[in-house]
């Protein structure tokens, strides 16, 4: 079975239907009146005010019913015979009505009208006609619309969804590298195992209250990064070095949360130092520059989830609005992420 977003039935008219399309007929209706009433009698009137309701009564037919009835289901034949059907029974009352109106009002003796009988259906069968084809137009282009927002919103839908996979994906991830983190003080059981703990159970607050929310400002980014390498600092050697500068006011600018954090996992997974890690803050942007010297390569096929997982969430959030650069050189690996706010 065949089935079309752009077509509904039956019509079920809205407030801003009504505006718009009582708005329009208005005009319409406004510039005839003026037009007939500039020759200064109500014969001339009348005759465009009577087929004025022929016109609105094929209209409406043809976009509340025959075009989604028939023509959105492709019964091209039954169209075209309640069309035809219908303009013949309109074109012959709107006629008689207004030949009946004229002779009331100016009596047997009236001059004959200007245009034969035979002329007068012609005129008036395209003038109907014209009628069905802007009827068509304007229920066509209502309905792409409304398709398009629908997708629009299906569109969004998925990618709300995708967001929210990715999120979850990405906090196991971190909790993960979090706890080798701790593991390896363990393993020395050294004093500050108990304040690794600590930071990790700020940071697992973190990850459950605060990144549900679609932007968060990003001064509590930042804190979260230094509880982040204030853990890293507890299980590495005194002479490992660790620069962050941030530039810039952090207030109020806002942004997704984890978005600059995985790049400085990163650092701690595969490089070694010195480790630098800049934040470069404007009004409508955010750059972070990270350079560390590598230690170790990822093996082919390993890991990888936190780049991967970041990158498809930029392309989401982001598009065109962001550039990610990661590149190695002389040992050394240098990643720059801008966001255009």
């Amino acid at each position: 079975m065949k089935s079309n977003l752009s077509w509904t039935f039956p019509f079920r008219p809205t407030h801003g239907f009504v505006w718009l399309h009582g708005t329009a007929w208005a005009l319409y209706l406004a510039l005839i009146v003026y037009m007939a009433a500039s020759n200064g009698t109500p014969v001339l009137l009348a005759h465009p005010s009577i087929h004025l309701l022929g016109q609105l009564v094929i209209f409406y037919a043809n976009y509340c019913c025959f075009i989604p009835r028939f023509l959105g289901r492709m019964h091209i034949a039954r169209f075209l015979l309640f069309n035809l059907g219908s303009i013949f029974l309109l074109e012959i009352t709107t006629i008689q009505l207004y030949h009946t109106f004229r002779t009331w009002y100016l009596g047997p003796s009236i001059t004959p009208f200007p245009l034969t009988y035979s002329n007068q259906l012609v005129l008036r069968f395209f003038e109907l006609v014209f009628c069905v084809i802007l009827a068509a137009i304007v229920r066509f282009t209502g309905d792409w619309f409304t398709h398009q927002q629908r997708a629009k919103g299906l569109e969004n839908m998925q990618l709300r969804t995708e967001l929210s996979f990715l999120k979850s994906q990405l906090n196991p991830h971190f909790l993960f590298n979090c706890l080798n983190s701790l593991y390896a003080l363990s393993l020395r059981q050294a004093p500050e195992t108990s304040q690794g703990i600590m930071h990790l159970s700020q940071l697992m607050r973190y990850m459950l209250y605060e990144t549900n929310e679609e932007r968060i400002a990003l001064s509590k980014e930042m804190e979260i990064i230094r509880r982040y390498l204030d853990l890293q600092k507890l299980r590495l050697p005194a002479h490992f070095s660790v620069q962050f500068d941030v530039n810039g006011q952090t207030e109020p600018v806002q942004l997704e949360p984890l978005l600059l954090l995985p790049i400085i996992e990163n650092i701690f997974k595969h490089g070694d130092s010195p480790v630098f890690i800049g934040v470069d803050i404007s009004e409508r942007l955010v750059r972070l520059r990270t350079t560390n010297r590598i230690r170790n390569r990822k093996p082919e096929g390993v890991g990888g989830i936190g780049l991967a997982n970041l990158r498809r969430r930029l392309n989401v959030l982001y598009p065109n609005r962001h550039q990610l650069k990661l590149e190695e050189k002389d040992g050394i690996f240098f990643a720059t992420l801008v966001l255009n706010l």
